[in-house]
């Protein structure tokens, strides 16, 4: 499994928020460290991350909702690389 496809699992299904639940969390870390162990920059998981929100729905603002979740992903891409 691609780091790419194990993406969705880091997001609520319903809220569509990174990494906000406790088991959303535990996959966001292992898919980070996947991706950046894959030789994958931030930018790319970025873009990984507005595609999948994209295909979602979102039935936010878009951009400003994209722009919290990126956000979010950032701090723990940095904590964690």
């Amino acid at each position: 499994m691609s780091w790419q496809t194990m993406i969705p699992g880091c997001f609520g299904k319903v809220d569509m928020k990174f990494a906000e639940h406790p088991e959303d969390q535990k996959r966001a870390k292992r898919t980070i460290k996947a991706a950046y162990a894959g030789g994958a920059s931030f930018d790319d998981f970025e873009k990984e991350i507005v595609w999948h929100c994209y295909k979602g729905d979102v039935h936010y603002d878009f951009l400003d909702h994209v722009g919290k979740q990126v956000e979010s992903a950032r701090k723990m891409w940095k904590r964690l690389t």
